[in-house]
């Protein structure tokens, strides 16, 4: 009876998440470091400084800007990925008072998506991590809104590709985060009920925001001291503070 009243106490101290969720740029591959150097050599590659008559930083700063305001609507739904591609660099050589600016548009998209993802620099602490988690026995699963065509690569070239059951990409799906449909299919997929999950993202209004709403606990992945306008079920400041939660 002893035998058997261990195995019932074994049973109910096991974690209660089965499947953790994680967004992939800024919160296990470090866009800004990548995206960074991948922008600083199509700078050079392009002749951009002699053709926008403007240094690296101002370049950078208006694409910043533009890229920024064009992917809030891609979010939305209310702008074409294929004009987000082009239009981010067109646009901001359009501010420099570049002629043809959508020829050299494509050129430079066209560059930046097949560079960047061969970038490998990850957020401190991302590989140890998904060691950990793994070892744990979780089930891993990305969840991101980013291009298809380069997600895949990213983690591939990083490494971390190996650490993950699923990816699930919104252009895939249809749907974007935080668009409750993109995790009731997810939840589908996995045959999941929202107890069982755990989204682990950096962006309070995407990734925990958007898992919230369907009752999936989150870690929000606070890197920059921001102030959220609730309350995320765990904050942390580093991913290695993940593992005291897991």
């Amino acid at each position: 009876m002893g035998h058997g009243m261990r195995n019932v106490m074994t049973f109910f101290i096991m974690p209660k998440y089965s499947h953790i969720l994680i967004d992939l740029d800024r919160t296990l591959w470090d866009f800004e470091r990548n995206s960074l150097q991948t922008m600083r050599e199509m700078f050079a590659e392009f002749g951009l400084q002699k053709l926008c008559r403007a240094d690296f930083q101002m370049f950078l700063d208006t694409y910043h800007v533009i890229n920024s305001q064009l992917w809030k609507a891609y979010i939305n739904g209310t702008l074409a990925k294929e004009v987000l591609y082009v239009s981010r660099f067109s646009l901001t050589l359009d501010h420099f008072r570049v002629e043809n600016t959508y020829a050299l548009g494509k050129r430079l998209g066209d560059y930046y998506v097949f560079e960047s993802p061969k970038k490998t620099a990850l957020i401190d602490g991302a590989s140890d991590l998904l060691r950990y988690l793994k070892g744990k026995g979780y089930s891993l699963s990305i969840v991101s809104n980013g291009f298809k065509e380069v997600q895949r690569e990213k983690m591939r070239t990083s490494g971390i590709d190996i650490y993950f059951d699923r990816v699930f990409l919104s252009e895939d799906i249809g749907f974007q985060k935080p668009d409750r449909r993109i995790f009731d299919h997810i939840l589908a997929a996995l045959s999941a009920q929202p107890a069982q999950c755990l989204m682990i993202g950096d962006d309070i209004n995407i990734d925990i925001a958007g898992a919230r709403k369907l009752g999936i606990d989150q870690v929000f992945c606070n890197f920059t001291n921001a102030k959220p306008d609730f309350e995320p079920t765990y904050t942390v400041g580093t991913l290695a503070d993940i593992k005291s939660i897991l």
